[in-house]
């Protein structure tokens, strides 16, 4: 029977652990063919899908995600904690039902699972534009933007004011330790890859302030000056806070290439590699989020994987944009 305590949820995500893709499976899989690729995850009972087909591969990730969160939910002692990070899935849907109905269109959604809402009641939300539901941060941004899409809708605004409403409500509520880490190098980095955008196509400091979130631990002063500054010069002016050496080895890559995928692999790590010590904690939250984050971090990588088998790409593409993993 669930309990809400520390000892009954760390136990029961351990018990889920030993079920993560290890480093080593991993990369076999990216070696391999499509069809070795699908075996060794039929044999592993992923997905609960026991006779999937490649073509049933996205199927397989979505039910794992959902399990995920399933559990989480379940297991948490913290709820305000798993919310947060759970809430990715929310802020995906709303973007998804706003679009959809400002726009007019007739398409079918493609739903990320495991949000703190269902998807039925973000609808209904969306449908009678009362967001009271919902926390300030997201509640505001969605009223301001109906507000604003009294001629014309950008659906590129759409995801952009929602994505700052995500960080603010998470800067207000994870105020210390990895949480506030976490969430302020998803900032930086997402402003690194928008400034990196913008300086490519000539856009100005007016264009990078509308895309930028609420600024991490690399200040807006230090992103309108990259807009201008020598590439040579980019690792020194916003290399800055925990995040360094993967911002580093980022921009690094992106300057030898001009590719920003290193850069976006470098961001994932990093994120990474702030719940690794969730392997040896017994008495936080910490465990629970790792979890939850090495399930979405394994299914960005078989994505890439099975993807890449799929369309015949060379293994040389999954090499490159491979991430490090919680259960390596």
């Amino acid at each position: 029977m669930p309990q809400k305590s520390v000892t009954y949820g760390v136990t029961r995500i351990r018990c889920h652990e030993k079920d993560l893709i290890n480093r080593d499976r991993m990369e076999r899989m990216a070696e391999g063919t499509l069809d070795e690729a699908m075996r060794t995850l039929l044999d592993m009972g992923y997905g609960s899908l026991p006779n999937a087909t490649p073509e049933q591969a996205e199927s397989m990730i979505d039910r794992e995600l959902t399990a995920a969160s399933e559990l989480i939910r379940e297991v948490t002692f913290d709820e305000k904690t798993t919310d947060l990070f759970l809430m990715k899935a929310d802020v995906h849907n709303l973007k998804l039902l706003l679009k959809l109905r400002l726009t007019g269109s007739n398409d079918q959604p493609a739903y990320m699972a495991g949000g703190c809402f269902s998807t039925d009641a973000l609808s209904k939300m969306v449908q009678n534009s009362e967001y009271k539901e919902l926390p300030e941060e997201f509640s505001k941004a969605l009223t301001e933007l109906e507000q604003s899409f009294q001629a014309d809708v950008d659906p590129a605004l759409i995801s952009m004011e929602l994505d700052k409403a995500y960080i603010a409500y998470a800067y207000r509520i994870g105020k210390k330790g990895f949480v506030k880490d976490y969430f302020k190098g998803m900032a930086d980095f997402s402003n690194l890859l928008a400034m990196l955008r913008i300086r490519a196509m000539g856009g100005g400091p007016e264009k990078l302030r509308a895309a930028m979130l609420p600024a991490g631990n690399v200040t807006e002063a230090k992103l309108m000056q990259g807009l201008e500054a020598p590439a040579d010069g980019l690792i020194k002016l916003l290399a800055a806070g925990p995040a360094r050496d993967w911002i580093t080895r980022g921009l690094d890559a992106y300057q030898k290439s001009g590719s920003l995928s290193p850069l976006e692999r470098e961001r994932d790590n990093y994120l990474i590699s702030l719940v690794q010590k969730g392997k040896f904690e017994e008495d936080s939250i910490l465990p629970v989020i790792a979890y939850l984050l090495a399930r979405e971090q394994e299914a960005k990588c078989l994505r890439l994987i099975l993807t890449a088998k799929r369309n015949r790409l060379p293994d040389s593409v999954i090499t490159e944009r491979l991430r490090e993993l919680y259960g390596s």
